[in-house]
């Protein structure tokens, strides 16, 4: 099973109910809370999440590519949207395997209309994923057991690119 995660919707689920359990004291440790959540679903799962965020501010720089347990983490750069990262990889992984995509973009759930990946409005995705996980669970997302070390070939050449334009 693979799940797709609008990060910016997800977030923005957790910041309307006033979630302490995954909110931080600023938007950085709450993506982080979220990646930890995130993680400890997939552990229990056995799944893989992609987790999408897009919207970042024009000065932001993030890696393009990370890696927490078996949670994928693209962050989009300035500009681009979540849409064209998720729909396509979406609707491709579904033919193969079982399929969620979490995000309240109505251009995003369109576009998977005609696949076979599964769509869930945030609410919904949370719902189910605290039936599965139990209070116990959520509460002891921490560091996952399996870590990635290595960058990923994208950010590899991100960061290639981007001080190669500094020489020249």
């Amino acid at each position: 099973m693979k799940v797709y995660v609008d990060g910016k919707d997800l977030l923005g689920y957790f910041i309307e109910q006033e979630d302490r359990l995954v909110l931080g004291p600023d938007q950085d440790q709450s993506r982080q809370n979220l990646r930890r959540w995130l993680a400890r679903y997939a552990e229990l799962q056995d799944c893989d999440v992609v987790l999408v965020w897009d919207e970042l501010a024009p000065d932001e720089v993030l890696p393009l590519d990370e890696r927490f347990g078996r949670v994928h983490v693209i962050n989009l750069p300035y500009g681009e949207n979540a849409l064209q990262e998720i729909a396509g990889p979406a609707n491709r992984t579904a033919l193969e395997e079982r399929t969620f995509v979490t995000t309240a973009d109505p251009r995003l759930m369109d576009a998977l209309e005609r696949g076979k990946a599964t769509t869930y409005s945030p609410a919904e995705f949370v719902s189910r994923a605290r039936r599965i996980m139990g209070m116990g669970d959520e509460q002891m997302a921490k560091e996952p057991d399996e870590k990635f070390a290595a960058l990923g070939e994208d950010e590899v050449e991100f960061w290639m690119n981007f001080f190669q334009k500094d020489e020249d």
